[in-house]
Protein backbone atom coordinates (compact mmCIF):
# COMPACT_ATOMS: atom_id res chain seq x y z
CA UNK A 1 0.00 0.00 0.00
CA UNK A 2 2.70 2.19 1.38
CA UNK A 3 4.57 2.01 -2.73
CA UNK A 4 0.87 2.92 -4.16
CA UNK A 5 0.74 6.16 -2.26
CA UNK A 6 4.16 7.19 -2.93
CA UNK A 7 4.05 6.55 -6.74
CA UNK A 8 -0.01 8.80 -6.71
CA UNK A 9 1.92 11.35 -5.27
CA UNK A 10 5.00 11.39 -8.13
CA UNK A 11 2.15 10.92 -10.96
CA UNK A 12 0.28 13.99 -9.44
CA UNK A 13 2.82 15.76 -9.42
CA UNK A 14 4.49 14.58 -12.57
CA UNK A 15 0.79 15.22 -14.11
CA UNK A 16 1.46 18.94 -13.12
CA UNK A 17 4.47 18.98 -14.82
CA UNK A 18 3.47 17.62 -17.94
CA UNK A 19 0.34 19.84 -18.18
CA UNK A 20 3.14 22.78 -18.20
CA UNK A 21 4.38 21.23 -21.12
CA UNK A 22 3.27 20.61 -24.63
CA UNK A 23 1.80 17.18 -23.50
CA UNK A 24 -2.08 17.26 -24.33
CA UNK A 25 -3.33 14.53 -22.53
CA UNK A 26 -5.55 14.29 -19.27
CA UNK A 27 -7.72 12.51 -17.25
CA UNK A 28 -11.25 14.20 -16.99
CA UNK A 29 -14.46 12.80 -15.32
CA UNK A 30 -17.86 11.98 -17.99
CA UNK A 31 -20.79 10.18 -17.98
CA UNK A 32 -22.53 7.42 -20.24
CA UNK A 33 -25.31 8.93 -21.21
CA UNK A 34 -26.31 6.33 -23.87
CA UNK A 35 -25.29 2.63 -24.98
CA UNK A 36 -25.16 2.44 -28.60
CA UNK A 37 -24.15 -0.84 -29.35
CA UNK A 38 -22.80 -3.87 -27.10
CA UNK A 39 -21.82 -7.05 -29.13
CA UNK A 40 -18.88 -9.41 -28.89
CA UNK A 41 -15.47 -8.70 -30.67
CA UNK A 42 -14.15 -10.21 -33.63
CA UNK A 43 -11.41 -13.10 -32.44
CA UNK A 44 -8.84 -14.93 -33.89
CA UNK A 45 -9.21 -17.22 -30.70
CA UNK A 46 -12.54 -18.20 -30.29
CA UNK A 47 -11.69 -19.52 -26.16
CA UNK A 48 -10.77 -15.90 -25.78
CA UNK A 49 -14.26 -14.10 -25.09
CA UNK A 50 -14.26 -10.65 -25.40
CA UNK A 51 -16.94 -7.89 -25.81
CA UNK A 52 -16.82 -4.37 -27.43
CA UNK A 53 -19.21 -1.36 -26.38
CA UNK A 54 -19.86 1.80 -28.32
CA UNK A 55 -20.49 4.59 -25.84
CA UNK A 56 -22.15 7.95 -26.17
CA UNK A 57 -20.12 9.58 -23.22
CA UNK A 58 -20.96 13.29 -21.68
CA UNK A 59 -17.84 14.81 -19.77
CA UNK A 60 -19.18 16.33 -16.79
CA UNK A 61 -15.62 18.07 -15.76
CA UNK A 62 -13.26 20.66 -16.75
CA UNK A 63 -13.18 22.94 -20.08
CA UNK A 64 -14.70 20.29 -22.07
CA UNK A 65 -17.81 20.11 -19.66
CA UNK A 66 -20.85 19.29 -21.53
CA UNK A 67 -19.05 17.87 -24.49
CA UNK A 68 -19.82 14.74 -26.06
CA UNK A 69 -18.17 11.99 -27.08
CA UNK A 70 -18.01 8.33 -28.56
CA UNK A 71 -16.21 5.97 -27.82
CA UNK A 72 -15.52 1.95 -27.90
CA UNK A 73 -14.75 0.03 -25.11
CA UNK A 74 -13.08 -3.52 -25.35
CA UNK A 75 -13.84 -5.68 -22.30
CA UNK A 76 -11.48 -8.43 -21.61
CA UNK A 77 -12.05 -10.66 -18.55
CA UNK A 78 -8.35 -10.97 -18.32
CA UNK A 79 -7.86 -7.15 -17.52
CA UNK A 80 -8.66 -5.21 -14.64
CA UNK A 81 -11.26 -2.58 -16.72
CA UNK A 82 -13.23 -5.69 -17.42
CA UNK A 83 -16.20 -3.71 -17.17
CA UNK A 84 -19.59 -3.45 -18.90
CA UNK A 85 -21.07 -0.39 -19.01
CA UNK A 86 -24.61 1.21 -18.42
CA UNK A 87 -26.30 4.22 -19.34
CA UNK A 88 -25.90 6.70 -16.20
CA UNK A 89 -22.30 5.15 -14.68
CA UNK A 90 -19.80 7.51 -13.99
CA UNK A 91 -15.93 6.88 -15.70
CA UNK A 92 -12.72 8.67 -16.23
CA UNK A 93 -11.84 9.48 -19.79
CA UNK A 94 -8.31 9.73 -20.85
CA UNK A 95 -8.32 12.77 -23.82
CA UNK A 96 -5.81 13.96 -25.52
CA UNK A 97 -6.44 16.96 -28.02
CA UNK A 98 -4.83 18.37 -31.26
CA UNK A 99 -3.42 22.22 -30.91
CA UNK A 100 -6.90 24.08 -31.53
CA UNK A 101 -7.70 22.23 -27.59
CA UNK A 102 -10.09 19.82 -29.51
CA UNK A 103 -10.41 16.42 -28.45
CA UNK A 104 -9.84 14.09 -31.55
CA UNK A 105 -9.15 10.77 -29.51
CA UNK A 106 -10.68 9.28 -25.90
CA UNK A 107 -10.75 6.11 -24.26
CA UNK A 108 -11.73 4.16 -21.12
CA UNK A 109 -9.24 5.38 -18.10
CA UNK A 110 -10.98 3.78 -15.26
CA UNK A 111 -14.36 3.86 -13.63
CA UNK A 112 -15.80 6.19 -10.69
CA UNK A 113 -16.07 4.77 -7.12
CA UNK A 114 -15.37 7.19 -4.85
CA UNK A 115 -18.77 8.06 -4.11
CA UNK A 116 -19.65 3.98 -2.61
CA UNK A 117 -16.08 4.41 -0.71
CA UNK A 118 -17.49 7.79 0.77
CA UNK A 119 -20.93 5.63 1.43
CA UNK A 120 -18.50 2.93 3.22
CA UNK A 121 -16.60 5.48 5.10
CA UNK A 122 -19.55 7.23 6.70
CA UNK A 123 -21.02 4.10 7.47
CA UNK A 124 -17.32 3.14 9.25
CA UNK A 125 -17.62 6.15 11.48
CA UNK A 126 -22.09 5.75 11.73
CA UNK A 127 -20.63 2.56 13.50
CA UNK A 128 -18.05 3.27 15.73
CA UNK A 129 -19.76 6.02 16.87
CA UNK A 130 -22.86 4.26 17.92
CA UNK A 131 -21.08 1.23 19.38
CA UNK A 132 -18.40 3.24 20.62
CA UNK A 133 -20.11 6.30 22.19
CA UNK A 134 -17.36 8.37 22.97
CA UNK A 135 -14.41 6.50 22.88
CA UNK A 136 -15.80 5.49 19.66
CA UNK A 137 -15.35 9.47 18.57
CA UNK A 138 -11.87 9.42 20.44
CA UNK A 139 -10.67 6.72 17.95
CA UNK A 140 -12.09 8.26 14.98
CA UNK A 141 -10.05 11.31 16.02
CA UNK A 142 -6.97 9.29 16.82
CA UNK A 143 -7.25 7.30 13.28
CA UNK A 144 -7.84 10.41 11.40
CA UNK A 145 -4.41 12.20 12.97
CA UNK A 146 -2.98 8.79 12.32
CA UNK A 147 -3.74 9.45 8.16
CA UNK A 148 -2.80 12.80 8.24
CA UNK A 149 0.70 11.80 9.63
CA UNK A 150 1.34 9.33 7.27
CA UNK A 151 0.02 11.09 3.86
CA UNK A 152 1.78 14.84 5.14
CA UNK A 153 4.89 14.03 7.09
CA UNK A 154 5.72 9.87 6.53
CA UNK A 155 5.35 9.87 2.69
CA UNK A 156 6.69 13.34 2.24
CA UNK A 157 9.69 12.91 4.18
CA UNK A 158 10.62 9.58 2.04
CA UNK A 159 10.05 11.43 -1.67
CA UNK A 160 12.06 13.84 -0.04
CA UNK A 161 15.07 11.44 0.19
CA UNK A 162 14.99 11.10 4.38
CA UNK A 163 16.24 7.99 5.90
CA UNK A 164 13.21 5.75 5.95
CA UNK A 165 14.14 3.54 9.06
CA UNK A 166 14.84 6.95 11.27
CA UNK A 167 10.99 8.74 9.89
CA UNK A 168 9.13 5.73 10.27
CA UNK A 169 10.40 5.18 13.66
CA UNK A 170 9.70 8.24 14.64
CA UNK A 171 6.36 8.46 13.09
CA UNK A 172 5.46 5.36 15.11
CA UNK A 173 6.25 6.45 18.73
CA UNK A 174 4.40 9.88 18.04
CA UNK A 175 1.15 8.42 16.39
CA UNK A 176 1.67 6.13 19.56
CA UNK A 177 1.69 8.97 22.23
CA UNK A 178 -1.09 10.96 20.16
CA UNK A 179 -3.18 8.38 20.11
CA UNK A 180 -3.01 6.72 23.64
CA UNK A 181 -3.03 10.34 24.88
CA UNK A 182 -6.32 11.45 23.44
CA UNK A 183 -7.80 8.15 24.23
CA UNK A 184 -7.28 7.78 27.35
CA UNK A 185 -5.34 11.18 28.93
CA UNK A 186 -1.83 11.05 30.41
CA UNK A 187 -1.62 8.77 33.02
CA UNK A 188 0.05 5.59 34.62
CA UNK A 189 -1.94 3.81 32.27
CA UNK A 190 -1.32 5.69 29.24
CA UNK A 191 2.23 5.72 29.94
CA UNK A 192 2.84 2.21 30.34
CA UNK A 193 1.05 1.66 27.36
CA UNK A 194 3.46 3.93 25.03
CA UNK A 195 6.51 2.39 26.76
CA UNK A 196 5.24 -1.31 25.88
CA UNK A 197 3.87 -0.16 22.34
CA UNK A 198 7.26 1.79 21.50
CA UNK A 199 9.72 -1.01 22.99
CA UNK A 200 7.40 -3.86 20.61
CA UNK A 201 7.82 -1.60 17.74
CA UNK A 202 11.27 -1.04 18.11
CA UNK A 203 11.98 -4.88 18.79
CA UNK A 204 10.41 -5.72 15.26
CA UNK A 205 11.99 -2.80 13.87
CA UNK A 206 15.38 -4.70 14.62
CA UNK A 207 14.48 -8.15 13.82
CA UNK A 208 12.90 -6.83 10.21
CA UNK A 209 16.34 -4.89 9.88
CA UNK A 210 18.54 -7.47 10.43
CA UNK A 211 16.73 -10.13 7.99
CA UNK A 212 16.30 -7.95 5.42
CA UNK A 213 19.36 -7.52 5.06
CA UNK A 214 20.40 -10.98 6.11
CA UNK A 215 17.86 -12.55 3.37
CA UNK A 216 19.00 -10.09 0.67
CA UNK A 217 15.34 -9.03 0.51
CA UNK A 218 15.54 -6.11 -2.00
CA UNK A 219 11.83 -4.60 -1.07
CA UNK A 220 10.88 -4.03 -5.08
CA UNK A 221 10.01 -7.59 -5.44
CA UNK A 222 6.36 -6.42 -5.55
CA UNK A 223 4.47 -5.03 -8.40
CA UNK A 224 3.52 -1.70 -6.66
CA UNK A 225 7.40 -1.18 -5.49
CA UNK A 226 8.22 -1.93 -9.53
CA UNK A 227 5.58 0.58 -10.50
CA UNK A 228 7.52 3.30 -7.73
CA UNK A 229 10.85 2.07 -8.94
CA UNK A 230 9.77 3.06 -12.68
CA UNK A 231 8.37 6.18 -11.68
CA UNK A 232 9.81 9.76 -11.89
CA UNK A 233 12.50 9.07 -8.95
CA UNK A 234 13.85 6.00 -9.98
CA UNK A 235 17.11 5.09 -7.95
CA UNK A 236 16.72 7.64 -5.82
CA UNK A 237 14.28 5.74 -3.15
CA UNK A 238 15.59 3.68 -0.70
CA UNK A 239 13.27 0.80 -1.07
CA UNK A 240 14.61 -1.91 1.60
CA UNK A 241 13.81 1.72 4.40
CA UNK A 242 10.59 1.87 2.71
CA UNK A 243 9.61 -1.88 3.55
CA UNK A 244 11.21 -1.19 6.87
CA UNK A 245 8.90 1.36 7.46
CA UNK A 246 6.12 -0.60 6.07
CA UNK A 247 6.93 -3.45 8.76
CA UNK A 248 6.84 -0.84 11.36
CA UNK A 249 3.36 0.74 10.38
CA UNK A 250 1.35 -2.60 10.06
CA UNK A 251 2.58 -3.98 13.71
CA UNK A 252 1.49 -0.51 15.20
CA UNK A 253 -2.01 -1.38 15.34
CA UNK A 254 -1.60 -4.55 16.99
CA UNK A 255 1.13 -4.02 19.38
CA UNK A 256 -0.92 -0.53 20.51
CA UNK A 257 -4.11 -2.47 21.23
CA UNK A 258 -2.04 -5.25 23.36
CA UNK A 259 -0.11 -2.84 25.71
CA UNK A 260 -2.74 -0.76 25.82
CA UNK A 261 -5.30 -4.14 27.23
CA UNK A 262 -2.38 -4.66 29.55
CA UNK A 263 -2.08 -1.79 30.68
CA UNK A 264 -5.93 -1.03 31.58
CA UNK A 265 -6.46 -4.31 33.19
CA UNK A 266 -3.74 -4.10 35.44
CA UNK A 267 -4.95 -0.10 36.08
CA UNK A 268 -8.50 -1.67 36.73
CA UNK A 269 -7.21 -3.45 39.63
CA UNK A 270 -5.00 -1.46 41.38
CA UNK A 271 -7.83 1.28 41.11
CA UNK A 272 -10.53 -1.86 42.74
CA UNK A 273 -8.28 -3.21 45.02
CA UNK A 274 -5.22 -0.39 46.12
CA UNK A 275 -3.96 -3.45 48.76
CA UNK A 276 -3.43 -5.98 45.55
CA UNK A 277 -0.31 -7.42 45.98
CA UNK A 278 2.41 -6.76 43.08
CA UNK A 279 2.61 -10.49 42.27
CA UNK A 280 -0.74 -10.19 41.69
CA UNK A 281 -1.26 -7.68 39.78
CA UNK A 282 1.91 -8.85 37.47
CA UNK A 283 0.26 -11.90 36.76
CA UNK A 284 -2.60 -10.82 35.35
CA UNK A 285 -1.09 -8.23 33.08
CA UNK A 286 0.61 -11.59 31.91
CA UNK A 287 -2.64 -13.53 31.66
CA UNK A 288 -4.18 -10.60 29.74
CA UNK A 289 -0.78 -10.47 27.11
CA UNK A 290 -1.29 -14.62 26.78
CA UNK A 291 -4.56 -14.73 26.30
CA UNK A 292 -4.35 -12.32 23.45
CA UNK A 293 -0.99 -13.11 21.76
CA UNK A 294 -3.18 -15.96 19.69
CA UNK A 295 -5.60 -13.50 18.62
CA UNK A 296 -3.13 -11.16 17.51
CA UNK A 297 -0.13 -13.09 16.05
CA UNK A 298 -2.95 -14.22 13.88
CA UNK A 299 -4.30 -10.83 12.79
CA UNK A 300 -1.15 -10.08 11.58
CA UNK A 301 -0.66 -13.50 10.02
CA UNK A 302 -3.97 -13.50 8.17
CA UNK A 303 -3.20 -9.23 7.26
CA UNK A 304 0.06 -10.76 5.60
CA UNK A 305 -1.28 -13.54 3.76
CA UNK A 306 -4.16 -11.75 2.32
CA UNK A 307 -2.14 -9.98 0.25
CA UNK A 308 -0.20 -12.66 -1.12
CA UNK A 309 -3.15 -14.90 -2.11
CA UNK A 310 -2.91 -14.17 -5.92
CA UNK A 311 0.59 -14.49 -6.13
CA UNK A 312 0.85 -17.55 -4.59
CA UNK A 313 -2.01 -19.49 -6.78
CA UNK A 314 -0.01 -18.18 -10.14
CA UNK A 315 2.83 -20.26 -8.22
CA UNK A 316 0.65 -22.65 -7.55
CA UNK A 317 -1.08 -22.87 -11.17
CA UNK A 318 2.71 -22.97 -12.51
CA UNK A 319 3.79 -25.95 -9.83
CA UNK A 320 6.09 -24.21 -8.20
CA UNK A 321 8.00 -25.78 -5.68
CA UNK A 322 7.08 -24.16 -1.75
CA UNK A 323 11.04 -23.80 -1.71
CA UNK A 324 10.94 -21.82 -4.86
CA UNK A 325 7.73 -20.00 -3.72
CA UNK A 326 9.37 -19.52 -0.25
CA UNK A 327 12.37 -17.94 -1.56
CA UNK A 328 10.45 -15.53 -3.95
CA UNK A 329 11.75 -12.12 -3.33
CA UNK A 330 7.92 -10.89 -1.99
CA UNK A 331 6.99 -14.15 -0.65
CA UNK A 332 10.21 -13.58 2.04
CA UNK A 333 9.50 -9.80 2.59
CA UNK A 334 5.97 -11.37 3.84
CA UNK A 335 7.56 -13.82 6.04
CA UNK A 336 10.08 -11.73 7.90
CA UNK A 337 7.07 -9.15 8.32
CA UNK A 338 4.86 -11.52 9.73
CA UNK A 339 7.55 -13.24 11.97
CA UNK A 340 8.97 -9.15 13.18
CA UNK A 341 5.71 -8.45 13.96
CA UNK A 342 4.63 -11.34 15.80
CA UNK A 343 7.64 -11.12 17.69
CA UNK A 344 7.55 -7.47 18.71
CA UNK A 345 4.33 -8.10 19.59
CA UNK A 346 5.34 -11.15 22.28
CA UNK A 347 7.80 -8.38 23.23
CA UNK A 348 5.08 -6.30 24.38
CA UNK A 349 3.34 -7.94 26.71
CA UNK A 350 6.48 -8.52 29.22
CA UNK A 351 7.68 -4.98 28.65
CA UNK A 352 4.34 -3.06 29.07
CA UNK A 353 3.48 -5.40 32.47
CA UNK A 354 7.38 -4.31 33.64
CA UNK A 355 6.57 -0.48 32.45
CA UNK A 356 3.39 -0.78 34.59
CA UNK A 357 4.65 -2.55 37.39
CA UNK A 358 7.41 0.22 37.79
CA UNK A 359 5.41 3.36 37.36
CA UNK A 360 2.58 1.96 39.89
CA UNK A 361 5.38 2.03 42.41
CA UNK A 362 5.65 5.45 42.10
Amino acid sequence: MIPVILFCTISVRAEGSESDSNTAESIIKGKVINVISSNDADKEDKNVMEKQQKLKVEITEGKHDGEKVEITHTIQPSKPDNIEFKTGDELFLSISEDNSGKINEASVYQVVRQNQLLHLLIFFMISIILIGGIRGFKSLITLTITCLIIVKVFLPLILQGYNPIVVSTAVCIAITIISLIIVSGFNRKSAAAILGTSSGVIIAGIIAYVYINSARVSGVGTEDAQLLMDSLLKGTLNFKGILFGSILIGTLGAVMDISMSIASTMNELRENNPRISNGNIIKAGMSVGRDTIGTMTTTLVLAYISGTVFLVLGYMVSKSSFIDIINQDMIASDVIKTFASSIGLIFTIPITVFAYWILDKR
